[in-house]
């Protein structure tokens, strides 16, 4: 039962990105560059963060821990930015489903090679013919998603 809960979390998660991308997507035409949109977009989330970690008394980490960390760690916020620029870009231009499909796909085929091979340290779990049916079906949903009526 709890699995199933946090499987519906993450889909009503998963809806938030699709809404998060248009309202940045629609933030971006209303300003000069879609850097500035992705700009506003984060300091507010920092802004939330901080606010919810104070709330929380939950300190912020120390200079000297971030510094004993390895950098590869903070890679992660780069990629942060690439996603949140790319969507806002990409919508007006190829719509929500397109962008969010496309997104989705590419999330599945890395996520198949992270759980194969326990990247991160998370648990290994094989690739095997039905994860690869699925990746495949996805590619299909994403070619069917984008096909013109008439």
């Amino acid at each position: 039962m709890l699995n199933h809960i946090f499987l519906l979390t993450a889909i009503v998660v998963g809806g938030f990105l699709t809404i998060q991308g248009v309202i940045n997507a629609r933030l971006s035409q209303s300003l000069d560059h879609p850097l500035q949109a992705s700009f506003i977009s984060f300091a507010v989330a920092l802004i939330a963060l901080v606010g919810i970690m104070l709330v929380r008394g939950i300190a912020i980490p120390s200079p000297m821990l971030l510094k004993s960390l390895p950098p590869y760690l903070f890679v992660g916020g780069i990629l942060g930015l690439i996603y949140v620029t790319t969507v806002l870009v990409l919508m007006p231009k190829i719509g929500a489903t397109n962008v969010i499909f496309a997104i989705f796909v590419g999330q599945t085929v890395v996520s198949l090679i992270v759980d194969h091979f326990g990247f991160g340290g998370l648990a290994r779990h094989q690739l095997d013919l039905p994860r690869i049916a699925g990746v495949i079906l996805l590619f299909a949903g994403l070619y069917l998603v984008q096909m013109k009526p008439g």
